[in-house]
């Protein structure tokens, strides 16, 4: 792969024109392309096999006007009662009735005691369904519906859309974020580079490589569902990594050109090593996020293959794309005042002993001194800032959540206070009714009804709905908690697990939005575990062939769930406990998304990998190159530690800019992985692995001889040169430089 990659990177930079061109075409084309025949994206939390989806699909194929996705129409009298313009009202809900996809449009006001007005008269919400997901529906839908809702306006009445409705023609935008994070990361770039050029040079490849990723995931989205928040994910992921790429890639080129290596030679040798490192790193993060698909759950899997597709594009770019841009500038990469000098040939001892006289590298060395304390200390911090973990409650948000500024936020709340939370989450009853007299099978819906209401949490029982076939019935029921609250869950189960099998119907479902919920909450929860598994060995092979050492696979599995399991716990802490919550524009304790966790697992342990594969792929050359366990760790920390530090502070930034999304799953995505980063970066490379590599010594690079002879040697470091002669601190072992 070594050799290979630095033909590539030779490639790269003879044609470089042709490989800039190339990219510009692509990037142009594709967006173009998918402007015209893109997707949409959609929140389809649908759960195969569940119960919810089995019980959709029963009301689909036998009752299909009791089917469908279903939102509210709300209307707010500010002076008056909203009775007061029923014909207005009824205008409303008939033109909103004929727009496309509406299978029913229920006026609240043409039912005598309908439950769907207040006690006060002033608030009342009509029931619409569709036979599509209205977050599909784009914003010139969304027009339409305004127009329908034009006579209850004029007439003096609020209205707002609430629960799906809610959710039609909103097109997300990251721009301020994407803004914010790229001007941040020019900002560390340049005090880190001191030279524009060389700035600009990760940037301009990132915005290449996500618009090109990001344009691919909308010509997907035209296929299979794709949701909503799956372009934020891929940018925020693609963002943070592919400025992370081009930064290695960029700080491995300058070093060399600092050592006299021509600028062919060093565009080469940069790929065929750093490259190498991003191909292994960024191969564990694709295939990190693509275990999302364990979750059994499309919509985890395809937000998931969204990420993936984005990465895997920065991969491609920083191998052909930022050796190109390095050919383009050539010695402009450098800083200003050390473009004029001669230099000497290369000479990697001296480099070396410009590493081990750094700042990091004196401080790999304190740490080294004592590791024990350091490691037992950093190790116990991680484990203090994961103890929140352990109250850790998976739920859904509803639109409870959202900004107060949203329709459907302005209307959950108008339904709250009009007929109480829980009717912001029916829970909708499906009974399949045995062949039997018209007598009996009355007799059975008003036993369920009776049994329904009597249940502890529920508020209110709606009288049952029949087919024409007297084949289905359904039956609403109203929760006295909020669609997100743990009582409403625990409602759910006990409906299911001790009221539906007493009401004497062939089969009984349970669907809707809350059930369904609940049903995605708790496929993921039994879902977690087989991730973790999954993530953790495909990472313990490829770290296994990359490194040739068992001890340093088992030694990244660890450190890696460790600082995942603190990121967990300040998610926790602030979205679930209120730590500090409000200062992210978040006004409640929250539950945490069941696929927050498992997102963050994915995403996080790929990230973590790649500092891991960056800073001892450069500990493995210098051990290769000088045999010596303790003063490799020195040079490797040495090398890298500048540039991980910088790597991590522009991944923080960027992550951190998008807490300006107004979705609290994408504030917690964000404050958790940058917070998991900085833990990474700062915690457990500059303490923990010092420490433990120093403790290991040169059994960090044991591996079996039976397996040293069969897996391949990638040497992500280049051609191994001979070792020094000097004395060896312990026995060989497998795995260990060979003259």
């Amino acid at each position: 792969m070594n050799a290979l990659l630095e033909r590539l990177g030779r490639f790269a930079g003879r044609h470089r024109w042709w490989v800039v061109g190339v990219w510009l075409v692509v990037l142009v084309g594709l967006t173009l392309t998918n402007r015209a025949v893109g997707g949409n994206f959609v929140n389809n939390y649908t759960v195969p096999g569940s119960q919810s989806a089995n019980g959709l699909e029963a009301l689909q194929r036998d009752f299909n006007s009791a089917s469908g996705y279903s939102g509210q129409i709300v209307f707010h009298a500010e002076k008056g009662t909203v009775k007061d313009q029923a014909n207005a009202v009824a205008k409303t809900m008939k033109n909103v009735g004929g727009l496309p996809h509406v299978i029913k449009a229920t006026d609240p006001l043409s039912v005598p005691g309908t439950p769907a007005v207040s006690k006060d008269g002033t608030i009342a919400y009509g029931t619409v369904s569709w036979d599509v997901v209205p977050a599909s529906l784009d914003t010139a839908y969304l027009d339409s519906l305004n127009s329908a809702v034009q006579p209850a306006e004029s007439a003096g009445l609020v209205v707002d859309y609430g629960g799906n409705a809610g959710q039609i023609g909103q097109e997300p935008s990251d721009r301020r974020s994407e803004t914010l994070g790229l001007v941040c990361a020019l900002i560390l770039l340049l005090i880190m580079f001191v030279s524009i050029v060389a700035a600009l040079i990760p940037l301009v490849g990132a915005i290449f490589s996500v618009g090109t990723g990001l344009a691919l995931v909308g010509l997907l989205a035209a296929g299979p569902q794709l949701p909503t928040t799956a372009p934020t994910v891929a940018t925020l992921l693609g963002l943070g990594v592919a400025v992370d790429y081009g930064l290695f890639l960029v700080a491995r080129h300058r070093e060399q050109l600092d050592a006299g290596m021509g600028i062919g030679d060093s565009i080469g040798r940069t790929v065929a090593t750093s490259g190498a490192a991003v191909v292994i790193a960024g191969s564990t993060v694709v295939i990190a996020i693509l275990g999302l698909y364990v979750s059994g759950v499309p919509f985890v899997g395809a937000m998931g293959a969204a990420a993936a597709i984005v990465v895997a594009v920065t991969m491609l770019s920083a191998l052909t794309l930022v050796p190109a841009f390095l050919a383009i500038a050539r010695n402009r990469v450098r800083k200003r005042s050390e473009r004029s000098k001669v230099l000497d040939a290369h000479d990697i001892e001296r480099a070396h002993a410009a590493h081990e006289a750094s700042a990091f590298a004196r401080w790999g060395r304190l740490v080294s001194r004592q590791p024990w304390p350091w490691a037992i200390g950093s190790a116990a911090l991680l484990l203090v800032l994961a103890i929140p973990l352990l109250s850790l409650r998976l739920g859904q948000l509803d639109p409870g959540t959202d900004p107060k500024s949203d329709s459907d936020r302005r209307a959950y709340d108008l339904i709250s206070q009009g007929f109480g939370e829980g009717q912001n989450g029916p829970i909708t009853v499906v009974l399949k009714l045995p062949k039997q007299s018209q007598d009996k099978t009355q007799k059975l819906l008003d036993n369920a009804t009776s049994t329904l209401t009597k249940t502890s949490d529920v508020a209110s029982v709606a009288p049952p709905s029949v087919n024409k076939a007297a084949t289905v019935a359904v039956i609403n029921v109203i929760p006295k908690s909020s669609p997100q609250a743990q009582r409403t869950t625990d409602l759910v189960d006990h409906l299911r697990d001790s009221v539906l099998p007493t009401l004497g119907a062939t089969s009984t479902y349970l669907v809707g939005t809350t059930a369904g919920n609940v049903d995605f909450t708790q496929r993921i929860g039994e879902r977690m575990i087989w991730l973790i598994l999954a993530v953790v060995l495909l990472s313990f092979v490829l770290l296994t062939i990359a490194f040739r050492s068992i001890v340093i696979s088992v030694k990244a599995a660890i450190l890696n769930l460790l600082s995942v399991g603190a990121a967990y716990g300040v998610v926790v802490a602030v979205f679930q406990w209120g730590w500090g919550s409000q200062l992210l524009g978040i006004d409640q304790d929250l539950p945490i998304p069941a696929y927050v966790p498992m997102l963050m697992f994915a995403i996080v342990f790929g990230l973590s990998m790649d500092y891991e594969v960056f800073l001892l792929s450069r500990v493995r050359e210098a051990w290769h190159q000088t045999g010596d366990a303790h003063r490799a760790v020195a040079i490797g920390i040495g090398s890298t530690a500048r540039v991980i530090t910088s790597a991590a502070a522009i991944m923080v930034v960027v992550f951190s800019s998008f807490v300006l999304n107004s979705n609290p799953a994408v504030k917690m995505l964000a404050v958790g992985m940058a917070v998991a980063v900085l833990i990474d970066a700062s915690v457990v490379r500059m303490v923990l692995v010092p420490a433990l590599m120093s403790i290991l010594g040169a059994h960090a690079w044991w591996l079996p001889r039976w397996l040293d002879r069969v897996i391949p040697d990638l040497q992500l470091e280049g051609p191994i040169e001979p070792v020094p002669a000097t004395e060896p601190e312990s026995e060989p072992v497998a795995g260990a430089p060979r003259p």
